[in-house]
């Protein structure tokens, strides 16, 4: 797990910028909400720019002002440009108010100029409700996502391309969702969602889902009665997946809607043949590849 993808929303400035039109680009890194943690040391992060050819990169010295304290900030290991403050929060507190200040040097025209940027006043506080993780990052239509986290209820659902998904309660750190049936070969975002709001839990890559179906070809006679096996490599959702079958030859085919039941794998649907005719099944559902079964059917 790469906790480098926690996802929360970071504070909305000027499109996270807090300054613009300077000689430097700041914009704060530090999530508002923090995940608690039993150590109670938080890293708060800056990224600091140089947006012009004037700047000596050498001279910036970035500071955080917390608590009525002025104390420097070292670069991080996280990249280029980053700054971090190594912060213990006291014990009786679950929130705190900083600010940035930035010293640096300009140099032009053989003349040095000392500069100061100090930043509007930043907020974090801890929570107890966050997601860590999918566990996974791409998977089919109708597969099974666990979601890692802290502080879930059984009334939290999962929310994935804007759709609804089906979502089951494990834990208050542990959670899973069935893959709607969406578009495949695309980027979700994936949020959990309460009546208190949303968060974002993570990006999910859904590739096409496979249907099965058997017999892959079909031959019988006017009045005979088959059996065709709808399958699909996970479990259906709770509330069943329905499958789209259509044909070309209508008056030569009679079947009954095809759901597979919640918690199956499969179903079985029987087939009785009508008026003779040559055609095919076409088995459709969003987010898996069409399958197409050719059909004989021969008069008596």
């Amino acid at each position: 797990m790469n906790i480098a993808k926690l996802k929360f929303p970071l504070i909305a400035l000027a499109g996270a910028l807090l300054f613009t039109g300077c000689d430097l680009r700041i914009t704060n890194m530090t999530p508002e909400n923090v995940p608690e943690n039993p150590s109670g040391y938080y890293d708060i992060l800056v990224s600091i720019e140089p947006t012009g050819s004037d700047v000596i990169a050498d001279s910036i010295k970035p500071y955080i002002v917390i608590d009525g304290q002025t104390y420097p900030m070292e670069a991080s290991t996280r990249g280029p440009h980053i700054y971090k403050y190594e912060y213990r929060l006291p014990a009786d507190r679950r929130e705190a108010r900083y600010y940035f200040q930035i010293d640096y040097e300009l140099e032009k025209n053989q003349v040095t100029t000392r500069r100061q940027e100090i930043t509007d006043v930043q907020n974090f506080r801890l929570t107890d409700r966050y997601t860590l993780s999918l566990d996974v990052e791409r998977a089919p239509a109708g597969s099974r996502v666990g979601v890692v986290g802290r502080g879930f209820s059984p009334e939290d659902r999962i929310v994935i391309g804007g759709e609804d998904a089906e979502t089951v309660f494990h834990s208050s750190n542990s959670l899973e969702f069935f893959v709607p049936s969406l578009p495949y070969g695309r980027d979700y975002n994936v949020e959990l969602v309460d009546n208190e709001g949303s968060m974002n839990a993570g990006t999910l890559r859904i590739d096409p889902g496979t249907i099965r179906v058997d017999p892959e070809r079909v031959s019988f006679t006017t009045g005979d009665r088959t059996t065709l096996v709808f399958r699909i490599p996970t479990e259906a959702p709770p509330g069943g997946l329905y499958i789209d079958v259509t044909t070309d030859i209508p008056e030569s085919i009679v079947m009954p809607e095809v759901i597979i039941p919640g918690g199956s794998r499969s179903v079985n649907i029987p087939v009785e043949g009508g008026r003779a005719g040559t055609g095919s099944l076409f088995i459709q559902k969003e987010g898996y590849e069409e399958v197409r079964v050719p059909v004989s059917v021969s008069g008596r």
